[in-house]
């Protein structure tokens, strides 16, 4: 590929393939030259220096959520904000080291999905400096569960290490019965239902969690609206 005809737009597609290959580690502009047949002062031109590329690349990725706005609760639309992010944490897994690395990210997309989780936790009630920790609640929650899964063997690989763990522990447990009853649960289950349950047990508490700051702000014991 021959360095005029690159643009913009292709060099941050190129780089999101390669974070999703190979995470953030492996992306730099000489490398990302490489993939493109084109000169790292090339990839400077276009895209600036790693942490701008890193910064565009993820907005490219923010791009991909709708954020459904039509006729559901807050709760609703909350829920369905935090499913819709830990998707794309889960399609680009590198995000997460993205914002540890970089926290400074900023970009459009990013704006729009900031705007947007702050729009539905403004909607459920809250305001002022709530508003704002209402919004990293969630995003916190997310990100905190893309994180795990970033560190996590594949499904298979993960029911085969629990199942070698027990039995390499089981001995041990013989006076902890409750914990020898959950090891012995999780070396038994499907390591992808687990992980989805277990997003959706903590994104249901989190909500709850809400829910009642917002019945005491106003006094009331009201039903999840």
């Amino acid at each position: 590929m021959a360095t005029e005809r690159l643009d913009r737009q292709r060099v941050i597609n190129a780089a999101v393939a390669l974070l999703d290959a190979e995470g953030l580690d492996a992306l730099s502009t000489r490398r990302l030259g490489t993939v493109l047949e084109a000169s790292a002062n090339a990839m400077y031109w276009h895209v600036g220096n790693k942490e701008n590329l890193v910064g565009l690349a993820t907005n490219a990725g923010f791009a991909e959520l709708e954020l459904r706005t039509d006729g559901e609760s807050w709760r609703d639309r909350l829920a369905a904000t935090a499913r819709e992010l830990r998707g794309l944490f889960t399609r680009h897994s590198w995000l997460t080291a993205a914002f540890s690395a970089h926290p400074r990210i900023h970009g459009p997309e990013i704006v729009r999905f900031q705007n947007h989780l702050l729009q539905v936790c403004q909607q459920a009630g809250f305001e002022g400096f709530d508003l704002d920790w209402a919004g990293a609640t969630v995003f916190s929650f997310v990100i905190g569960d893309a994180w795990g899964q970033a560190q996590s063997p594949t499904p298979d690989d993960s029911s085969a290490m629990t199942t070698e763990l027990l039995e390499r522990v089981k001995t041990e447990l013989t006076d902890y019965p409750l914990l020898l009853e959950r090891y012995t649960a999780l070396a038994n289950a499907d390591p992808a239902t687990v992980d989805v349950a277990s997003f959706e047990f903590g994104l249901c508490s989190m909500l709850d969690g809400l829910q009642a700051h917002l019945d005491h702000q106003n006094g009331t014991t009201s039903p999840n609206t």
